[in-house]
């Protein structure tokens, strides 16, 4: 009776080519399949979010601004400070304005009545840049 054939020998070198071309196909397919899910999500629709938003972050950067930080991040106590500043403005626009005229506030077309309440927003909000 005949000896059964010996499978081939692996070199090391064999394996380690073949392992890091699965792993190279198996790290193009994870990207492929999941990176449209991860880093591009679909931006608001809703014009009041976008508003508020544009809002936001054109307060923040004023602030960083007026404090002479240009478009760099400042320290911590003092970004703390303008967010909770900016967020107070911004969350008491969003609870006191109608839709409509937050989406003119972008365009800086809002009524008298509502440049006043703005006024009335910012000096209730003036507090939190100095705590």
């Amino acid at each position: 009776m005949a000896k059964p054939p010996k499978p081939p020998k692996v070199t090391r070198r064999q394996f380690s080519l073949t392992l890091s071309v699965l792993v190279l196909i198996a790290g193009g397919l994870y990207a492929y399949y999941r990176a449209p899910y991860v880093c591009c999500a679909p931006p608001p629709s809703d014009p009041r979010t976008v508003a508020l938003q544009e809002f936001r972050n054109g307060c923040m950067k004023t602030a960083r601004h007026a404090n002479g930080g240009g478009d760099l991040v400042m320290d911590d106590a003092t970004e703390a400070k303008i967010g909770a500043y900016c967020g107070c403005v911004a969350d008491a626009i969003d609870a006191n304005v109608p839709s409509a005229d937050i989406v003119k506030l972008g365009e800086d077309q809002e009524s008298d009545a509502t440049r006043k309440l703005l006024g009335n927003i910012i000096q209730g909000c003036q507090p939190k840049l100095a705590q």
